[in-house]
């Protein structure tokens, strides 16, 4: 039996090709039979002469948890398995990161398909599978897998995907590779004690699958656990795919019309080239997302990520609703992202050890409104807070704010919306250069937002309280303001050397200037003899030469100064205040610390 090329196209036998995907272990077709029918064809490479009986034992299989086989074709080199159109879903798709199934649902496929493949591997002529989630799939509460080949699909025994099978099932989280201590992990440690026990057995090297496939038909999952336990529920809306679009599915995801690929899957060379195709490029764009239902929905953008990211797009609502853009951790039980509400106020959120922290979130002065178009940005950079801008498409004002620190990971982007949402043009790019890209959140200002939000709107930055902001250059002048009805000191510059010296400029309420070392010890001070007007634009300028310091004020055209210098000798005026330092100075870090709103101009 033969395939053969025809002037219509490739047929295997009876079968005429539609479409062909490379796979890790061969070929995976859609093909139709003369009456028409649907049928997904597998090709499996042989390194090795093909025994006989072979067709007999594929069609004979007496095992309900493979996909079903019509036929077999035989060639010298490899078999090519016939399978009728597939119902049902991906595991992956079926069950969310902290959403695991029921436990008693979760422990039942796991049996049922730890058994088939042990039987595989029994059978009088061995066969290997993968209990990968992405090759199985859920028909109801009937567990299933697709790919099957004459080889194991990992050669590390500690590696083998049926070990973290169990995890994912009850926690949502795909493992990449064994816990480095298992009985640490938060999520195992919850489970109740039999499935707890049956996890750590399924990740110990040391246990081949039959063993634990012998304890596991020995386990129960107490009946308090089942009644208590929040059931992972299969979506309401059940899809029934043709063949090559489950196993799309299996491979990456469908998405708005368009194949978008997960490229950590290193079993599966079409997402090596993925990968390879997105880390040439260093930009992926995506199709437009839409909401169509009325309860919030996720949809998640591949694909997994990790190192230096930048993710955009465009928001655009119909009336005010709820929507989220969300880095998940694929590793560990985490994520962070930002939040817009029914109110159009934005907020940064980070999910961390079990709760959820609110960082940050928009005032009065910047608001998401319907019927208008945002372009919404999320950087990642390991090591780092993430950062998040928003502004709206065609206006000067932007809204910038900075996270916490993510826990280092590998990520995949999830979006949630309702009804009348539609994130346009999701587009994921990889930070080739992080000056620029900070620069670019920043609209290329001469200061950097290190803690806290605001909103930039031509050369002004109106800063909201508790926030850290950073100057570019060692060498910067600025001006600022504060609100009518503030009452406290007008500024705090923190000074950081090279040499890891800190210094502080207060400029108190009362008029003094005062410049302090380290342990708050006063250096030197300057009265700016004049009162202080929060409306009125006040400058500041530090510069940086030789070793030297020199910090200069204006208020009211009222000008002081106070300046350093290691050697010689420097007597104070009316207008300036010398202090010397023991060494020269360098500076390295320039601050502005702010707990009241201030508003700073580019000078």
């Amino acid at each position: 039996m033969r395939s053969t090329d025809k002037k219509r196209g490739r047929y295997y036998e009876h079968y005429q090709v539609e479409d062909v995907l490379t796979f890790f272990s061969g070929q995976l077709i859609s093909a139709k039979s003369p009456d028409g029918m649907q049928v997904l064809l597998q090709e499996i490479t042989a390194n090795k002469t093909l025994p006989s009986g072979l067709k007999e034992l594929l069609t004979n299989l007496d095992n309900e948890h493979l996909a079903p086989v019509l036929d077999v074709i035989e060639e010298q080199d490899r078999i090519v398995l016939v399978h009728p159109p597939l119902k049902g879903e991906p595991l992956f798709l079926l069950v969310e990161p902290r959403h695991g199934m029921d436990p008693a649902q979760a422990l039942s496929i796991f049996q049922k398909l730890l058994r088939t493949a042990v039987r595989l591997e029994k059978s009088p002529i061995p066969l290997f599978t993968t209990l990968h989630p992405r090759n199985i799939i859920l028909e109801g509460n009937r567990p299933f897998v697709l790919f099957v080949s004459f080889e194991k699909f990992s050669k590390n025994q500690a590696d083998e995907k049926w070990r973290f099978l169990l995890y994912f099932l009850l926690t949502g989280f795909q493992l990449d590779q064994p816990l480095t201590d298992p009985e640490s992990d938060r999520n195992i440690r919850e489970l109740p004690k039999p499935l707890k026990d049956l996890v750590l057995l399924s990740m110990d090297p040391e246990q081949t699958m039959e063993s634990v496939l012998e304890v596991a038909e020995q386990t129960a999952v107490p009946k308090t656990q089942k009644s208590s336990s929040p059931k992972r529920k299969v979506p309401s809306k059940k899809l029934v795919y043709p063949a090559v679009a489950v196993v799309l599915l299996i491979v990456g995801a469908i998405f708005g019309g368009q194949l978008i690929w997960d490229n950590e899957d290193a079993a599966a060379e079409i997402e090596k080239e993925a990968e390879r195709e997105l880390r040439l490029k260093g930009k992926s764009t995506y199709s437009d997302i839409s909401f169509n239902d009325e309860k919030p929905v996720s949809k998640s953008l591949p694909p997994s990520i990790k190192g230096s990211f930048h993710i955009f797009g465009e928001l655009v609502q119909k009336e005010g609703k709820p929507f989220s853009i969300s880095l998940a951790s694929e590793n560990v039980d985490s994520n962070f992202g930002l939040q817009v509400d029914e109110e159009g106020t934005v907020r940064l959120f980070q999910f961390v050890s079990g709760e959820t922290f609110d960082l940050t979130k928009t005032g009065n002065n910047f608001k998401i409104e319907p019927n208008h178009k945002y372009r919404m940005d999320v950087y990642y950079i390991p090591g780092q807070p993430f950062r998040v801008a928003v502004s709206e498409v065609g206006k000067d004002k932007k809204w910038v704010a900075v996270g916490k620190v993510p826990i280092e990971s590998r990520f995949k982007v999830e979006l949630k919306g309702v009804k009348g949402t539609h994130f346009n043009r999701p587009t994921i790019s990889e930070v080739q250069t992080e000056s620029e890209s900070l620069s670019t959140w920043m609209n290329w200002q001469p200061w950097l937002l290190i803690k806290g939000n605001g909103v930039i709107k031509d050369n002004v930055f109106d800063v909201s309280p508790n926030s850290h902001i950073q100057m570019k250059d060692k060498n910067a002048s600025f001006a600022f303001k504060r609100e009518d009805d503030f009452v406290g000191d007008p500024l705090q510059l923190e000074l950081e050397s090279a040499d890891g010296d800190r210094y502080l400029v207060n400029w108190l309420e009362d008029g003094k200037v005062e410049l302090m070392g380290m342990g708050y010890k006063s250096l030197g001070s300057i009265d700016m003899q004049t009162d202080w007007s929060p409306t009125t634009e006040s400058r500041v300028s530090v510069t940086n030469e030789s070793g030297k310091m020199s910090i200069e004020l204006e208020h009211n055209n009222v000008k002081r100064s106070i300046h350093t210098y290691f050697s010689g000798v420097k007597r104070d005026d009316n207008q300036s205040a010398y202090v010397q330092t023991s060494t020269p100075i360098q500076l390295k870090h320039i601050s502005i610390i702010t707990k009241d709103k201030i508003y700073l101009m580019n000078e």
